[in-house]
């Protein structure tokens, strides 16, 4: 007897809703055999493998930790179209349509831009031309080897920048603000009076506190150990990078004192 096929989703990927976590259709839960949280593996058109992390949030179930890698390694933009098979185990084959309603090309050379060591099933840093890719009739190898061969383009994730005051690395109470404009369209679901985050510069994460008040939202704690181990200094300008659900991943720019 013939095993039962198995069931897809699909998703129009939309920024404002899906830049940071994917929401997972509620009906498709029952084709998961009971899989409701931790690590999963998205594979991509390339072959390659993105660990991801699943969780369950009021009944639903969500990617949340390496889905905007894997959104920003694929080039996934406004109204492109993504499709989701689940295999059983840990693993959703994914396929990425654009806007004009066939398979992205760039996608298909798509690899991790972070490795990932603990991904048993990442096949690393391997030439492209070793990585398994499904067979497309319709396109002859020369072509393929091009598409293949194509950087992705880039996305740009929700961010805001803030050039560094005195008051941002000094005296007893340091903090640093977060413009409310960015607050409102990016963090107004998720930001309580006192929210957890994570601050991540270079290889280094640092726990800190995003505080939401009437006024104003500013971020404390951690902000203390990141100004002293990056040596941000004033006049330099920082880029809040929102890679994650209340994760910011801070590039810096140094400010060039003159002689």
């Amino acid at each position: 007897m013939p095993s039962p096929k198995k069931q897809t989703f699909f998703k129009i990927f939309l920024p404002k809703s899906s830049a940071c976590r994917m929401k997972i259709p509620p009906a498709y839960r029952k084709h998961m055999k009971g899989k409701n949280s931790g690590a999963v593996y998205l594979k991509g058109p390339s072959g390659y493998y993105w660990r991801v992390k699943l969780i369950e949030e009021s009944g639903n179930l969500y990617f949340i930790r390496g889905w905007p890698l894997f959104v920003k390694d694929h080039g996934i933009q406004l109204g492109y179209f993504l499709v989701f098979k689940f295999d059983g185990d840990k693993t959703f084959r994914v396929k990425v349509f654009n806007p004009t309603g066939c398979e992205d090309k760039a996608a298909l050379g798509a690899k991790p831009s972070r490795d990932n060591a603990s991904n048993p099933h990442n096949p690393g840093k391997e030439l492209v031309a070793n990585v398994e890719v499904e067979e497309d009739a319709s396109w002859d190898r020369a072509e393929k080897a091009i598409v293949l061969a194509r950087e992705p383009p880039s996305v740009t994730l929700p961010h805001f920048t803030i050039q560094i005051k005195a008051y941002h690395i000094s005296g007893g109470g340091m903090t640093v603000g977060v413009p409310n404009s960015f607050v409102k369209v990016h963090l107004f679901h998720f930001v309580e009076q006192k929210t957890p985050i994570v601050l991540q510069w270079e290889d280094k994460e640092w726990p800190a506190a995003m505080t939401h008040g009437s006024t104003r939202t500013y971020i404390w704690g951690g902000w203390r150990d990141f100004v002293r181990v990056s040596k941000v200094q004033e006049g330099d300008i920082c880029k809040f990078e929102l890679v994650e659900q209340f994760v910011l991943r801070v590039h810096i720019s140094r400010h060039i004192k003159e002689e």
